[in-house]
């Protein structure tokens, strides 16, 4: 039995489609892998993709809601409390936190699990920073960030399945539970927008995480501080490697077009910068990398945006790749959406290209 690989799409930038792609890149995956356990773990208290999952819109908010009112509470904020009840540093598990989606949605593979998430994640964020502080537990941070890895672990231990795949949907916010998703996981996705705030984003996640500060006063500044890349060395904890850069690419005319290709053009140009000094935070390749453009073919993805598709897919917590099943959609209030074949197609291509390199 094998946890192959756990994913975090992660940006410190939100409104860049973090959620939109892990849900439908991870439900893709299912079909494609219907021999492995898929697991998609929610650590945004908004929940959104838990909806989706659960079967979008009303059924999907209603069913969540049912998941977190249950006595067991066997979802993320349930992981969560039997944690800070003095199990930090579990072996084993008394049950599960997954949840199928399938009797929930039949447009979900039978393969792909839940850990939904919770709104009253982001009232725990006190607590878990209190007990990862716990001065009679030298080892409760270490034991906290990596908890989600050994959850995985165990959770496929109890199952059916020999190999499982994870993606977990993060919060912007580099809390706590941001935090222990990330130390979890293998890799990291990069969704992003074509703009100057992703451009900060990508520093962001570069100082945040790899202890890449911009300057030499940043850096001169953070080592009289305790932050969270020093935790990580002085824990001797491996981090994720940076894995792909998914651009968010829209481009509604000509002169919109023009602009998005300059700003990402930007954004390419540093990132492939920061490879050439420190290749060692990217996930290998196999290849080696020693040009822009093969560099770029590597790690970078186009995702275009989903648009009309994307919101019918959202709102009926149907996938992206079941959407040709039907031309048009009734909504939850009762309009009917026709869907755009050519943006439609475009879109799929390219989340299946993006698929693929997983």
């Amino acid at each position: 039995m094998a946890v192959n690989r756990i994913y975090a799409y992660y940006n410190n930038k939100g409104g860049v489609g973090k959620t939109t792609l892990c849900q439908n890149s991870a439900s893709l995956y299912a079909v494609k892998n219907p021999n492995e356990l898929v697991l998609v773990i929610d650590l945004c208290p908004q929940a959104n993709i838990s909806q989706f999952f659960l079967g979008g819109a009303h059924e999907g908010y209603a069913a969540n809601q049912k998941l977190q009112s249950s006595a067991t509470r066997r979802n993320v904020v349930g992981f969560m409390d039997w944690l800070l009840k003095g199990n930090s540093a579990f072996t084993s598990l008394t049950g599960s936190y997954m949840t199928q989606v399938r009797p929930y949605n039949s447009d979900i593979s039978k393969n792909l699990f839940l850990i939904a998430g919770d709104s009253f994640l982001e009232s725990q964020t006190l607590a878990l920073n209190f007990a990862t502080m716990n001065p009679g537990n030298t080892n409760a941070w270490q034991e906290y960030v990596t908890a989600f890895r050994r959850l995985c672990e165990l959770e496929l231990q109890k199952s059916e399945y020999e190999n499982m795949t994870v993606f977990i949907d993060c919060n912007p916010s580099f809390s706590i539970y941001t935090q222990m998703a990330l130390v979890s996981s293998d890799y990291l996705i990069v969704p992003m927008m074509a703009d100057f705030s992703s451009l900060e984003g990508i520093k962001g996640i570069l100082m945040l995480l790899y202890g890449k500060f911009p300057s030499a006063a940043a850096k001169n500044y953070a080592s009289t501080v305790v932050t969270f890349n020093r935790q990580i060395k002085q824990f001797e904890l491996d981090l994720p490697k940076i894995y792909e850069l998914a651009f968010n690419n829209y481009t509604v005319n000509s002169g919109v077009a023009t602009a998005y290709d300059s700003i990402r053009s930007d954004l390419i140009q540093y990132a492939w910068e920061q490879f050439k000094l420190d290749p060692s935070i990217f996930a290998g390749t196999g290849d080696v990398t020693t040009t822009k453009a093969e560099w770029e073919d590597a790690y970078v993805s186009n995702v275009k945006d989903f648009h009309t598709s994307g919101k019918v897919s959202a709102s009926l917590g149907i996938p992206l790749h079941r959407l040709p099943l039907q031309s048009s959609y009734e909504m939850p209030h009762g309009e009917t959406v026709s869907l755009p074949p050519k943006n439609y197609a475009d879109s799929l291509e390219h989340l299946e290209s993006f698929v693929a390199k997983l």
